[in-house]
């Protein structure tokens, strides 16, 4: 039988054919062995029955070869395609994330396929709506991988979709880039249970990198108080903690923290208490479209209050034109224009497929997921889990954010050291917005 290594197959019978410079043992056998003991001709004297012999077992035997191995002509070929696996809320309260979402990963594959593809072939993906329920997100993982044979798996987008989309490919060998989830859960899973979990990398930030940067940031400020609001769901809760350790030592503390329901929100109540804790900016943890609802309340009980959106629907260049400005609006991103000219060239690809800028968040992250998975099957010269996992563990590869690199715990590397991606964060002013930090 043959082997596959990669998208190449190597025969285990025989070598001849790479030593005499031909590309497989078929050609090999056609062009040399078997024309030779076809053309044996008995000669004469007492060895020509000897010399029958070996051209008549020459011949048997290359007929034999040629008949039985399973050479690439008679074999299973390649497929056409390679697929990739999306998974994210296309409806739901965070269903704005997850369109955007599917689009970077869209917008990837196009321009890996306008690059030639991968070892020839097409890059297709296949998406599956998570609806932002655990259980739908671990389901669909699955059929998409044993039904839909995908190669590889992009998502999930909430941090309670991607713990269980996790179970799944550790369970079936299959690589999950994660490109939004930040909760520390997936992380630790991989440091605790590495060869269980190896098949996981995470591309975007985690709580504490998140935290560390949002840090430096109300350093750079010179905040000392801030109040934190956003959607109640889990890793904005984790955030919440994980940043209030972190900016302690640099005598910032939070003065009001409280979450809404991101399904039924009562703005009010908590626009009205945040703004009477008297903070010096509000840190509104919150991606999906509740965040501009929450912000333009805000502005009606506290209009000069400064705001800090951790990254999301607030990017959107057309919400931001019908928020009241009267204070700065803040909005972190994980690469914006003129950052870089991978990150200006991406925007202006995406505003020209789609008709509008990217957010910088989840419609960055997932696209440099692809990008980062795509470099790694070239790099490996496989798709296959066993030979990609590794690449990514010891590889560097480029992105709009800049460049990735995975710790131990298959982290990317954000922050604020020197090789480190160290994300943005832009102020929305009425002709657009303006890159404001980390200083350029």
């Amino acid at each position: 039988m043959n082997t596959r290594y990669g998208h190449e197959t190597i025969f285990p019978l025989t070598y001849g054919h790479l030593r005499c410079g031909f590309p497989d043992p078929a050609s090999f056998l056609r062009r040399v062995l078997l024309p030779g003991a076809l053309s044996a001709s008995p000669r004469r004297g007492r060895d020509s029955r000897f010399t029958r012999h070996i051209g008549g077992a020459a011949g048997f035997l290359s007929l034999f070869l040629l008949l039985a191995l399973p050479f690439p002509a008679l074999g299973a070929s390649r497929p056409a395609t390679l697929k990739i696996g999306v998974l994210a809320p296309l409806s739901g309260p965070y269903a704005a994330g997850g369109t955007s979402f599917v689009q970077a990963a869209t917008l990837a594959v196009e321009q890996v396929n306008a690059e030639g593809g991968v070892f020839g072939q097409r890059v297709t993906i296949a998406v599956a709506d998570t609806q932002g329920r655990v259980d739908v997100a671990k389901a669909e993982a699955l059929r998409l991988v044993s039904r839909g044979k995908v190669s590889a798996l992009v998502g999930a987008y909430l941090s309670e979709e991607t713990v269980g989309v996790m179970e799944v490919a550790a369970a079936h060998r299959t690589v999950l880039l994660v490109p939004v989830a930040a909760t520390a859960e997936i992380t630790d899973r991989i440091r605790q249970e590495h060869e269980r979990y190896r098949y996981v990398f995470r591309v975007g930030y985690s709580l504490p990198q998140w935290a560390e940067m949002i840090s430096a940031f109300l350093s750079d400020r010179n905040v000392r108080r801030y109040g934190f609001v956003g959607a109640g769901i889990r890793w904005n809760r984790e955030l919440g903690e994980t940043l209030e350790r972190i900016v302690a030592p640099l005598g910032i503390a939070p003065v009001y923290t409280a979450f809404y329901s991101p399904g039924n929100p009562a703005f009010d109540p908590v626009a009205v208490a945040v703004a009477a804790s008297s903070p010096d900016i509000v840190i509104l943890g919150d991606p999906g479209r509740n965040s501009v609802s929450f912000l333009k309340r805000l502005r009606e009980v506290a209009p000069t209050l400064p705001v800090l959106s951790i990254g999301g629907a607030l990017g959107d260049a057309r919400l931001a034109a019908s928020l009241p400005l009267s204070a700065p609006v803040y909005v972190q991103a994980a690469a914006w224009r003129g950052v870089s000219p991978a990150a200006t060239a991406y925007v202006e690809r995406y505003e020209h497929r789609y008709g509008a800028p990217p957010v910088g968040y989840s419609d960055t992250l997932p696209y440099d997921a692809v990008m980062v998975l795509v470099g790694a099957w070239r790099k490996a010269g496989s798709a296959e889990s066993s030979a990609v996992v590794p690449v990514l563990e010891r590889g560097a590869f480029p992105g709009v954010a800049g460049m990735y690199r995975f710790d131990a715990a298959h982290q990317a590397q954000w922050g604020t050291g020197p090789e480190n991606l160290e994300g943005t964060f832009v102020l929305w002013e009425r002709d657009g917005a303006r890159i404001v930090f980390p200083p350029r």
